[in-house]
């Protein structure tokens, strides 16, 4: 029955087409490659389609638009089952309109256009720990970015009361390392944005993977750290913790 019922589910995800905004680079692009290879179909957004066929390879549609400018987020979400918004300033420093217009008025955007769109399935979105505890590291990253985790829980906000199934991650310090070398701990206590709270891009990548297949992480708010150790636990009983945000 396992066999069988793992066939179904591939079958499944081959109709299911993936939206990833934010997968030109970092953690989202390492996303996108991890969806290909659980045989979802994915679409990409870009603001420069041309200049990202090399990075994103074939097997990737990638499409024109850009959170900033809601209007092109509507073609992009037609047909579309599935969201995931990692987009973010990358520019350092970073002023606070910019900031506000790509991690917080972008996710308003992207939501009404799914709205509009019929998204049917999951909305996944991608911030950081410390949106709802203070320490110097969030004070640090609110200066650089100006108040961007201020903005960023406005968005979690948002996208709970935007009626549509998401899950909300919020990573700790993120490391170009590989994954699937330490334990992973997923918990919903709300840390403060700490050196010591760490993962790599990798393993957000799998968690994101792995959310979008598991019911438990159905309007769920969590956070994804390392663990101390090798890995220990699977996704179902990693997942099996969660509760539902109130």
């Amino acid at each position: 029955p396992a066999p069988a019922a793992r066939r179904r589910a591939g079958a499944r995800r081959m109709h299911d087409r993936v939206l990833v905004i934010g997968g030109t680079r970092g953690t989202g692009l390492l996303i996108v490659r991890r969806l290909l290879q659980e045989g979802y179909r994915v679409r990409a957004l870009a603001r420069d389609p041309a200049g990202t066929e090399a990075s994103l390879g074939s097997a990737v549609e990638i499409v024109a638009g850009d959170v900033t400018r809601p209007e092109t987020l509507y073609s992009p979400l037609g047909g579309a089952t599935h969201l995931v918004f990692t987009a973010g300033v990358t520019r350092r420093p970073a002023g606070e309109q910019l900031v506000i217009a790509t991690e917080y008025q972008g996710v308003l955007s992207t939501l009404a256009a799914a709205r509009t769109a019929g998204l049917r399935g999951r909305f996944l979105y991608m911030t950081s720990l410390g949106a709802t505890r203070r320490s110097f590291s969030a004070a640090v990253l609110n200066l650089v970015k100006r108040n961007t985790l201020r903005w960023r829980k406005r968005a979690e906000d948002e996208i709970r009361r935007a009626g549509l199934d998401y899950t909300i991650v919020r990573a700790g310090f993120l490391l170009d390392v590989p994954g699937g070398r330490r334990a992973i701990e997923l918990g919903q206590e709300a840390r403060p944005l700490a050196p010591w709270y760490r993962i790599s891009r990798a393993d957000v990548a799998e968690t994101f993977v792995q959310a979008l297949k598991h019911p438990r992480t159905s309007r769920t708010t969590f956070e994804v750290v390392w663990g101390t150790g090798p890995p220990r636990e699977g996704w179902t009983m990693l997942f099996g913790h969660l509760k539902p945000d109130p």
